[in-house]
């Protein structure tokens, strides 16, 4: 039996064909693949079963699956793609699709030999922060146009979002299990004087402008994508400042994009998740004010984490980061949302609820959700707590039942107040995946 098969047996592909496939022998320890993939870092990704995720790279859809300390993977390309390329054997192809994956993963970075050092300075690290949390190492233009779609925005918009601007303008690869997949479009397919027009007209409001400005100003101005080859050889404060220098763009933006692009691994970047963490077990940041964070507060902040976790700061704060949230269980499958616009509603049987309150601190997340009489009331939810890394958060089994009746704030009749159960919508059943063939690979701390 091939991977493919193991691996998506539901698989439905009319212009597909598997380009590569294989496994990469890497532990739990060293990826935690569903924390590392839809932690916010990147939003091309999503879960399609029990530990199994499909998501774009280059050209290519990716299926992986992490299962018995082995990284299964399988690249689909169409049969033009395959055709161009010059490599002829399925060796060849095999070897490809596990490099990009090791550059990707930057698998080359001793994920524990650097926890062992962390724990030293942090004692969280020892009892508290999950292990096996890399820094996905991302095409810039990408990362960047994806975290300007992250201001004030949350992980499922985020992703509508670019799953939107790359059928307008990115190349189609081609349909897996019903969804069709395109590339990220290239600079010169954005870099036209209706852009702007389109993306407000598909949701992206303020957005649009600032997506607009920065393709304008990186093709006219800094010469195209060879400029972020510039910034990576530039010091963290240069390479910063010119980032910057693009309309949209603040200091969290430029500081992922340093991290999660341009190989500088030692930049923390800020957002109200991390100044929680930071004002509730560090004592940092303004304890009276934990909504906001203004610059002081920022640059505070990001030099305490740079300066206590050492090396590579920012891949300890994306660890750290993981302990505020609790991991995303698919909201998406139980969305009724149709645009980016639309609103954070859900469905459970014949009733609607409306996502009315979220509730962010570590020790309790959950979503109350107030089931209303008229089904046509919507609250949109677009809070900066939750952009940068945020996370869809897991939906408790709770319920609650007022004594009386009440109205919501949008003067509609409530009468009982109710926390869905994630796990008895969103469970799917886990599949056995025998060994196949590795590939090896070498760390280096």
């Amino acid at each position: 039996m091939s991977l493919a098969s193991l691996l998506t047996p539901r698989a439905t592909t009319t212009d597909l064909l598997v380009y590569g496939s294989g496994s990469l022998p890497i532990s739990t320890k060293e990826l935690n693949l569903k924390r590392t993939l839809l932690g916010g870092q990147s939003f091309r990704w999503f879960e399609q079963a029990e530990n199994e995720f499909v998501g774009v790279l280059n050209h290519f859809i990716v299926v992986l699956n992490h299962v018995n300390e082995n990284l299964r993977f399988i690249f689909y390309v169409t049969q033009l793609e395959k055709n161009q390329n010059n490599k002829t054997n399925e060796y060849e192809h095999r070897a490809e699709c596990a490099s990009i994956l090791y550059e990707y993963f930057q698998l080359s970075i001793n994920l524990s030999e650097l926890i062992e050092q962390w724990q030293k300075c942090d004692e969280r690290f020892l009892t508290t922060i999950p292990n096996g949390i890399r820094v996905l190492k991302q095409d810039p233009f990408e990362n960047l146009l994806c975290f300007i779609c992250s201001s004030n925005n949350n992980v499922q918009r985020i992703t509508k979002m670019i799953d939107s601007i790359c059928e307008l303008y990115g190349k189609k690869i081609g349909t897996l299990n019903d969804k069709t997949y395109y590339q990220f479009p290239l600079l010169d397919a954005l870099n036209n004087e209706y852009l702007e027009k389109k993306l407000r007209d598909i949701g992206f409001g303020y957005r649009a402008r600032y997506i607009y400005e920065a393709v304008k100003f990186i093709k006219n101005e800094c010469g195209g994508m060879k400029h972020f080859q510039y910034l990576e050889t530039l010091s963290v404060q240069e390479a910063r400042n010119e980032l910057l220098r693009i309309t949209g763009v603040g200091i969290k933006v430029a500081d992922c994009v340093l991290l999660m692009s341009l190989n500088k691994s030692d930049v923390v970047p800020v957002d109200t998740h991390m100044k929680n963490i930071a004002v509730q077990f560090y004592g940092q940041g303004n304890k009276a004010d934990v909504k906001n964070l203004s610059k002081a507060n920022y640059r505070e902040i990001s030099s305490y984490f740079e300066q206590l976790w050492t090396p590579k700061a920012g891949w300890a704060q994306a660890a750290a980061f993981a302990v505020e949230l609790k991991m995303p269980k698919r909201l998406s499958n139980i969305s009724n949302s149709s645009s980016i616009k639309s609103q954070k509603r859900c469905s459970s049987g014949n009733e609607n609820y409306i996502v009315d309150e979220t509730e962010w601190s570590s020790s309790q997340q959950q979503i109350t959700i107030t089931k209303v009489k008229n089904k046509s009331v919507t609250e949109t939810i677009d809070t900066e707590q939750q952009s940068m890394y945020n996370s869809q958060v897991e939906i408790n089994t709770v319920v609650k039942k007022s004594k009386k009746s009440a109205k919501s704030k949008h003067g509609q009749q409530v009468d009982t107040t109710e926390v869905v159960s994630s796990s008895s919508l969103l469970t799917r059943p886990k599949r056995n995946v025998k060994p196949v063939q590795r590939l090896s690979y070498k760390t280096k701390s």
